[in-house]
């Protein structure tokens, strides 16, 4: 498991136990701070230096979403973001807030499946 999946997974389960207790304490909230400060240094959420998105996770979610999947993986590669942090990224970042939210139903467990073999042949 990465250091990104590890973060993101430490928010999802304060998120959980806030929204079970119905309230957040001083130290929940003090931890969800210091878990994104850690999340927004990981590679996907650095600023992007391309026009496509602010975010090098945008840059490629939106190679990939205009069907520039090879150039997508490049940038995967060039920016060492691993399949798993980019979904990762996606799936964190996307929310019913962001305009490109809808588009993120193009990442099928297929296309996810594909992009993770394309990677590993592009890197031998």
């Amino acid at each position: 498991m990465s250091e990104q999946t590890k973060l993101i997974a430490g928010i999802q389960e304060l998120v959980m136990r806030i929204l079970k207790n119905g309230s957040v304490t001083e130290e929940e909230g003090m931890a969800i701070n210091t878990l994104e400060d850690e999340l927004f240094k990981q590679n996907s959420f650095q600023p992007s230096k391309e026009k496509h998105g602010s975010l090098q996770g945008e840059e490629i979610a939106t190679l990939f979403f205009n069907k520039q999947i090879e150039e997508g993986i490049t940038k995967l590669i060039e920016y060492k973001i691993s399949p798993e942090d980019f979904f990762g990224f996606v799936e964190y970042h996307y929310d019913e807030e962001h305009p490109d939210e809808a588009l993120i139903g193009m990442f099928t467990q297929a296309f996810i499946i594909d992009i993770n073999d394309r990677h590993r042949l592009k890197l031998i």
